[in-house]
């Protein structure tokens, strides 16, 4: 008897985006994901000065690492969220290099795929994955990094990465719900995921 959608688990889910992982089709689309979230890195974020330093960074790199988690799974959007951090930073480097972030973004694939992955993600869905990824990830994690490596206190650390989470959080979860409506009327992306 077949699965559906809904009684995929989410050991499956990484099984499964593991085994693409050694398809060319795969990696091929993947590798162009990867290149349009440096594009953005590099090109699509906004830096604010806040309490005199550029600490408060607005970025979209996220939008292709929510394709690839819809598409292949945990996974590959995960490693996809890796690299992206390790190579934009490598691009265009600015201070010294945070693993902690790489941490982060690699999360942010795993929890995307985990919730969009095999499934018909609604507004619903996106919004809590993305309060999920906004508190958990980029407002906890983040100021542990800056905290552990910037030498902020806590309390300033989560002012500052709170004030960028509630400024990004609607925007992040209009974006990604577009992207992924928009994704699934493509042609290509209905074959993509009939094979996975």
């Amino acid at each position: 008897m077949k699965k559906t959608n809904s009684t995929v688990t989410l050991r499956e889910k990484f099984s499964r985006s593991a085994a693409l992982l050694s398809h060319p089709q795969t990696l091929a689309v993947c590798a162009m994901l990867l290149s349009l979230s440096l594009v953005l890195a590099y090109f699509g974020n906004v830096s604010i000065s806040f309490l005199g330093t550029n600490t408060i960074k607005l970025s979209f790199t996220a939008l292709p690492i929510a394709a690839a988690a819809m598409l292949y799974g945990p996974l590959p959007a995960g490693i996809i969220g890796a690299l992206s951090d390790i190579i934009g930073f490598m691009l265009a480097p600015a201070g010294a290099y945070i693993p902690g972030f790489t941490i982060s973004m690699l999360l942010v694939g795993f929890v995307y795929g985990a919730a969009f992955y095999r499934e018909k993600p609604g507004l619903l869905r996106v919004a809590v994955t993305q309060l999920a990824v906004s508190a958990a990830i980029n407002e906890l994690l983040g100021s542990l990094w800056f905290v552990l490596f910037y030498g902020f206190t806590p309390s300033s650390a989560l002012t500052i990465r709170g004030i960028k989470e509630l400024i990004m959080y609607p925007i992040m979860t209009a974006l990604v719900f577009g992207m992924i409506k928009l994704t699934e009327r493509l042609p290509e992306v209905k074959r993509i995921k009939k094979n996975s």
